[in-house]
């Protein structure tokens, strides 16, 4: 079975969390072992998942200032020795997937720290998961920050509107200068009206792979905390999802 690292990405607002949940449920029927990472310090996917972890990649940061503060040099290396392992211990495993949080900053002042630890934890990762899925925050600071380098697949998620379009061609761009990866793809969420999706086809080059329509069960479900987990199968945004990644041949 082929190894997958995909980074999902778009505007805040254009259904990413709900598109990695339902993104989850297909891929733990079809993946071997699948890590999904919550790489978005709102932690919203973490929320809708239902789970809790006991640390996150912050806390180990933290940690790891706090042993570097006390200079002694025995603990540092030790430290340092055994952060693969460390970040190993961060991971929640749930029944057909595994969770990586990132987590909320503690103190003021850039996330830059943290992202750099995020891409130091994803190497290793990628050895002992066949897949790799990243919930990563709104805009384009981790592909600056080349936490998504070395992914094989980039999906940027939008909403159906030209604000969401321009925002995906500009993550498109970037990636192409500071990624690796071989496909870069769009999906358009909360599809109501088809002919909007021929407008904005004619606006973007971004290859287009799959709509997801207006789904009222997601609403529902969010309006009552239920997990997007337990949507059933006759969900249509779940049935999109299931298309979208059918076309990406993940079994082969």
């Amino acid at each position: 079975m082929s190894k997958w690292t995909i980074a999902v990405m778009g505007k805040g607002g254009a259904g990413k969390t709900a598109t990695i949940t339902l993104m989850t449920k297909v891929l733990m029927q079809q993946r071997e072992k699948l890590l999904i990472v919550d790489a978005d310090p709102a932690m919203g996917l973490t929320n809708v998942l239902g789970i809790r972890a006991k640390k996150t990649l912050e806390d180990l940061r933290h940690e790891i200032i706090k042993v570097g503060g006390r200079g002694i040099e025995e603990e540092k290396e030790e430290l340092v020795l055994s952060l693969d392992y460390k970040a190993m211990e961060l991971i929640v495993e749930e029944e057909g997937f595994s969770v990586l949080v990132m987590g909320q900053p503690k103190t003021l002042g850039c996330f830059c720290p943290a992202n750099t630890l995020l891409r130091s934890a994803l190497k290793p990762l990628t050895k002992a998961y066949d897949t790799i899925l990243l919930d990563c925050e709104a805009g384009l600071e981790q592909i600056n920050r080349k936490v998504v380098e070395d992914i094989n697949l980039l999906l940027i998620i939008t909403d159906p509107t030209l604000r969401g379009l321009q925002t995906a061609n500009a993550i498109r761009e970037m990636a192409k200068k500071f990624t690796k990866a071989s496909r870069i793809g769009l999906i358009i969420n909360k599809v109501s009206d088809p002919t909007i999706v021929e407008t904005l086809r004619a606006k973007t080059d971004l290859e287009i792979l799959g709509t997801i329509p207006e789904d009222p069960k997601i609403r529902e479900y969010d309006l009552i905390g239920r997990s997007l987990l337990e949507l059933p199968p006759d969900s249509v945004s779940l049935k999109a999802i299931t298309n979208i990644l059918n076309t990406l041949e993940m079994n082969k």
